[in-house]
């Protein structure tokens, strides 16, 4: 056997005893991305556990005799996710070996325990494995389904080692799990990382995986032409390159911003929120900053960057809410919902917080809290997030929907007087929409759809919320019929009419969602969607009928897919996030074959926050990174391209939010 057929031999001595993690690790993630840390303890391996009841950190590295030892402490279900994966996504066929020991499993069902092999990403991939039941079993995983392959009953007893050996050749699977030989036939799942899955306590030794026959070859080849097409496509492309840099020292903020015109001289100002407390009952700071980086005005005093962002929303937006044709800044503070004067500061109108009661105990009963409680403890309602609509028929959305962290949104006119209020699971931010053309907007809130009035519409009942909704259409002339698409959290990816027919499609915990036209060969808008809590990272594309075009494992997270109008052709690119190498991971646009076509420089710029805008009015957008120390704007180093301009239709900025969908409808102009 020659050296270059060992692709790895693993020992665990990159990683330290204790946790395999990342230092700091949370919900903020979902938006935000954190850069690598020195206490990060992962040695090249990637793990998820998806499962709420599961423990945060399920797998450790332990010394024991002979070396150290790589074990998971869970004792989960099969549906849940305790996978840990490490190599290159092009493996194909290999050998993979280990040794493992059953430990006393804890409460629970217990799952599978053994090795993972051509794994695409956390939710897909075969596995040689014992399982709960005692059989030895080859098994391909796809979502939260299982599929065995092949099985055999298997006497392994707790605490007595016995070795696992996987050979993937082409469709032919075969395995040796202590005495057991088993075989598949299965060409479902082409090739892919490997790793190990402990859904109950199993302790393994060293990994090895071996090139068989002709592997190194292909490898080489296949990588080879991977390196000259990509290359192509990015000089295709073109580079970011820096435009301009705003300082924001002490008042800078994590995805909490917003955008808009505050001065009135047509060009996009900066509006920069802190939270006051961990609660995150209010705003504790804003800071209002020209286009030019100028401090316009502040309330409140700044705060420290805390050592972990915050991933709930933000109660303020930029809007002419009065009509006089200026901007304000709409936000809580202090207990009112006020309006300031958008280029001063300067109070113009305010009103107490509406008044909050005692949710229902049979609602109560019947709807998580999710983790935020049901804001229902104090005397006004908890403010999360602002939502401007037109349900009086105005002509221009100046109603307000004031909406708590889940279960409560109130309707209020443009000078704060409540109009109505709904208490049902809203999720995190609502959409407005004149579906019947009468001038009013109806109010999707989450899993119910509300005419102007309050009037009940539609409703589903699932078992989580809503964490961005798109509606309109999905084809590319905008013709129609409007389609509602919701990112459902543990509900998976949605599909629903006005009245709330629907389509599900569980896929792991959809948390992000973003509507554009992405790829020149489908007819119409794409659908992209990140998976959260369980699954991060994991990104997928899908047609206007919602038929999965691929699906892609990326090491980084807080990726929001924004829509990018980055070389005026009609076909956009996605943000993935703005993180950089040197902070553990790429980022930048990924084109609608999941290629990262425009990486970021690593040239020391922030990372934690991205977004993308057309800030100079040439017709392609910006990226805008940043973190609390200040923002860089990229521009391309490509002149817009001649002829008629691609100025796609996006979402409004008087509706900024952490949680609303990106979509981007293609409109041509000059």
């Amino acid at each position: 056997m020659s050296a270059d057929e060992i692709l790895l031999h693993d020992t665990y001595e990159s990683l330290r005893p204790g946790p395999v993690a990342a230092e700091v690790w949370g919900a903020f993630q979902e938006m935000h991305a954190q850069p690598a840390s020195p206490g990060d303890n992962l040695g090249g391996w990637s793990t998820r556990a998806g499962g709420w009841g599961l423990t945060k950190d399920p797998w450790r590295v332990v010394e024991a005799d002979g070396g150290r030892r790589l074990e998971s402490v869970a004792t989960a279900w099969c549906a849940d996710n305790t996978s840990i994966l490490t190599g290159e996504a092009d493996w194909r066929d290999v050998r993979v070996e280990t040794t493992a020991e059953l430990r006393p499993p804890g409460d629970g069902w217990g799952g599978p325990a053994g090795v993972v092999f051509r794994a695409l990403d956390h939710r897909r991939f075969y596995a040689a494995a014992v399982d709960e039941d005692g059989f030895a079993k080859i098994l391909m995983r796809v979502g939260n389904g299982w599929d065995v392959l092949a099985w055999a009953e298997a006497a392994i007893e707790v605490g007595e080692p016995f070795a696992i050996r996987v050979e993937a050749a082409g469709a032919r699977l075969a395995a040796q799990i202590g005495p057991v030989r088993l075989e598949a036939e299965d060409g479902s799942l082409p090739g892919g990382r490997v790793g190990l899955i402990g859904s109950r306590p199993v302790r393994f030794g060293a990994i090895t995986v071996t090139a068989l026959p002709g592997e190194v070859e292909r490898l080489a080849t296949g990588r080879a032409a991977r390196r000259r097409r990509l290359s192509a496509r990015r000089r295709a492309f073109g580079r970011p390159v820096v435009w301009k840099t705003y300082p924001t020292p002490g008042f800078g903020c994590g995805r909490r911003i917003r955008l808009g015109d505050l001065t009135g001289d047509g060009r996009c100002d900066f509006l920069l929120l802190q939270v006051d407390s961990p609660e995150q009952r209010g705003l504790g700071c804003m800071t209002a900053m020209s286009a030019d980086g100028e401090v316009l005005w502040q309330l409140g005093e700044p705060k420290p960057p805390p050592r972990m962002e915050v991933s709930a929303d933000a109660p303020a937006q930029i809007h002419d809410i009065d009509g006089d044709g200026r901007n304000e800044a709409v936000c809580a503070w202090e207990g009112e919902l006020q309006v300031r004067e958008g280029a001063t500061g300067e109070l113009k109108y305010a009103a107490p917080l509406p008044p909050m009661a005692p949710l229902p105990d049979v609602f109560k009963g019947s709807i998580n809290d999710w983790g935020a409680g049901y804001c229902d403890d104090g005397p006004t309602v908890v403010p999360s997030a602002i939502c401007f609509a037109d349900l009086a028929g105005r002509g221009r959305p100046r109603d307000v929907l004031l909406a708590d962290h889940y279960h409560t949104l109130v309707a209020l006119s443009p000078r704060f007087e409540e109009l109505w209020r709904l208490t049902c699971s809203h999720g995190h931010f609502p959409q407005a929409y004149d579906f019947d053309g009468d001038g009013r907007d109806s109010v999707l809130a989450g899993y119910h759809h509300v005419g102007p009035d309050g009037e009940r519409i539609g409703r589903v009942c699932m078992q989580d919320h809503q964490d961005a909704i798109y509606v309109g259409p999905l084809d590319a002339e905008g013709a129609g019929p409007v389609k509602i698409v919701m990112a459902g959290g543990e509900d998976g990816l949605l599909l629903l009419t006005p009245d709330y027919d629907i389509r599900q499609r569980v896929m792991g915990h959809v948390q992000r969602l973003a509507v554009g036209r992405f790829r020149p060969d489908v007819a119409g808008l794409c659908v992209a969607t990140v998976l959260f809590h369980g699954s991060e990272g994991i990104v997928s594309l899908f047609d206007p009928s919602l038929r999965k075009i691929w699906t892609k494992d990326f090491p980084s997270v807080g990726a929001t897919l924004q829509p990018v109008n980055w070389d005026g052709s009609g076909v956009e690119l996605m943000l993935l996030s703005g993180i950089r190498p040197s902070q553990g991971a790429a980022g930048g646009l990924i084109d609608g074959d999941g290629e990262l076509v425009v990486p970021l420089p690593d040239d020391g710029g922030p990372g934690l926050c991205a977004l993308a805008r057309d800030f100079d009015g040439d017709g392609l957008d910006e990226l805008m990174c940043w973190d609390h120390e200040r923002i860089r704007i990229y521009h391309t180093d490509r002149d817009p391209p001649a002829g008629p301009t691609y100025r796609p239709i996006r979402p409004p900025l008087w509706n900024m939010s952490n949680f609303q969908s990106y979509w981007s409808l293609p409109r041509w102009g000059r």
